[in-house]
């Protein structure tokens, strides 16, 4: 029953401590199959959204920093943030629903 608990909440904490609760999980319960790999997946489902925001800052510096012809990079910088927003709650709701799913089963 532990193990179904730990998965869940590996998933479910993308609402009180994304990326750190399902590493700390995953680190722990090394020998534990089941829960290991519910850590991993929650983990880099939680990872994915901040190295995209990172991915974008990054863009949107680089973007802001030169000078020129890049007058219609405007609209693939919004293209950009629209994608990382839709991918976001993608997985946001992916996770909350594995997480309820893990409970379930």
């Amino acid at each position: 029953m532990t193990h179904k608990i730990l998965s869940a909440l590996s998933y479910l904490s993308i609402l009180f401590l994304p990326v750190l609760f399902p590493l700390v999980v995953w680190i722990a319960a090394a020998g534990q199959r089941d829960v290991t790999t519910h850590a991993a997946r929650a983990f880099w489902t939680q990872l994915l959204p901040t190295l995209m925001a990172f991915g974008i800052f990054f863009f949107v510096a680089v973007y802001g920093l030169t000078i020129g012809p890049n007058a219609g990079m405007g609209w693939l910088t919004l293209l950009f943030i629209g994608a990382f927003g839709l991918a976001s709650l993608v997985l946001w709701f992916y996770n909350i629903v594995m997480g309820i799913r893990v409970l379930l089963d």
